[in-house]
């Protein structure tokens, strides 16, 4: 029997993005969600792969790969690619590569920050100037089209030493302008939101907030089909959609974590929930978010996450007031959005509307409200 594929694919939505930024008004993006909804999946799996297919040239870069040297991490990206102009077998290796780099890493990643030494390394300007030298060349060189793919773009905003690099490339990119399409994305939907909508960032203003739509029941369904047919596990796909949907908040990561366990332990539904819960917690260590936030931080966070849009109405407030027994004025909601805000546990959509950064973490908060 051939080997599953695990992998849910949105070829259309890849479709959608390349025609936007390779033929539209707009050539350069930044996709926006919360962490773990599969956006670095669906730009390895689905996007680079089509952008291949219609003769685009994917350069992906995760500035992950070396947090204190970001620009080390460009640098080796697009000195590959310019070796490999005039072979698509080349781009096709290179993105054979990435995609086993995310399938090994597709573990318990960490925190939202990253701690840096002491004194991050200064980047250089001769390295700045190779970059903007690589990008022209891939920009100018005859019948090449490349698409420029930049994964935890918000990084680039986690610490001053790396203002230089930003300023760099936006003056790059600019420059370029239609002859480089480019397509940013992120674990942080705040840290993207600020290094673009912030006039005192060197991103402000650069690119098209795209709302990067969450997988839907018919990945739950996909998962449910290949658990029946390749290892005779019936499971309700009422009961997982239920799960992914509200314990997980449509995170297809953990929800992945959940297959394995019921794929290894032959469990039922609710033991592997449970185990797969206590990962989440210990992940985004709950225990110490929870501790480091006030009363009213919490009753607001529980709030959203039910879905309420109207946090300012005497209603919600009086309600905030019986159910959690906290004090709460208008100037109270505002400090405490602004607080989680900071804390990048929030991002607001819209006037009234926010929604909640990490996966799980309300689900706790309820199962641990005192």
């Amino acid at each position: 029997m051939a080997k599953p594929s695990w992998h849910y694919p949105r070829k259309a939505l890849a479709k959608h993005y390349l025609q936007s930024v390779d033929l539209g008004m707009m050539n350069r993006i930044a996709l926006l969600g919360v962490r773990r909804v599969g956006k670095t999946e669906f730009l390895l799996r689905d996007l680079c792969p089509l952008a291949l297919e219609e003769g685009l040239l994917p350069i992906y870069v995760n500035l992950w790969a070396s947090p204190e040297r970001p620009h080390e991490t460009l640098l080796h990206a697009l000195q590959r690619a310019v070796e490999g102009l005039g072979s698509k077998g080349a781009f096709a290796s290179m993105l054979n590569a990435e995609v086993r780099k995310m399938e090994v890493g597709n573990s318990l990643l960490g925190k939202m920050g990253l701690e840096f030494a002491a004194q991050v390394p200064r980047i250089e300007s001769d390295d700045l100037m190779v970059i903007a030298q690589l990008l022209e060349k891939l920009a100018e060189t005859p019948n090449c089209k490349p698409l420029l793919i930049i994964d935890e773009i918000q990084h680039l905003a986690q610490n001053s030493a790396f203002l230089p690099l930003q300023s760099a490339l936006r003056t790059i990119f600019d420059t370029l302008g239609e002859k480089l399409p480019i397509i940013y994305a992120g674990s942080s939907r705040s840290g993207i939101q600020a290094m673009f909508s912030d006039n005192k960032m060197p991103f402000y203003n650069s690119a098209f907030m795209v709302e990067f739509p969450v997988l839907d029941d018919a990945f739950v369904h996909h998962c449910t089909e290949l658990l029946a047919t390749h290892f005779n596990l019936h499971y309700d796909n009422i009961a997982l959609a239920s799960v992914f949907n509200q314990t997980f908040d449509s995170s297809p990561f953990w929800f992945s974590k959940l297959v394995q366990h019921l794929i290894m332990n032959k469990c039922d539904i609710n033991e592997a929930t449970d185990i797969v819960c206590d990962q989440i917690i210990l992940d985004g260590d709950f225990e110490n978010l929870s501790r480091s936030l006030k009363a009213l931080d919490k009753a607001v966070l529980i709030t959203i996450g039910e879905g309420q849009k109207k946090l300012y109405a005497d209603e919600t407030l009086q309600i905030i007031r019986e159910r959690f027994g906290v004090s709460v004025k208008s100037s109270g909601m505002t400090a405490a959005l602004n607080k989680l805000q900071r804390r990048q546990l929030i991002s607001q959509l819209s006037r009234s509307d926010y929604i909640i950064e990490n996966a799980g973490f309300v689900d706790f908060l309820l199962r641990n409200n005192d």
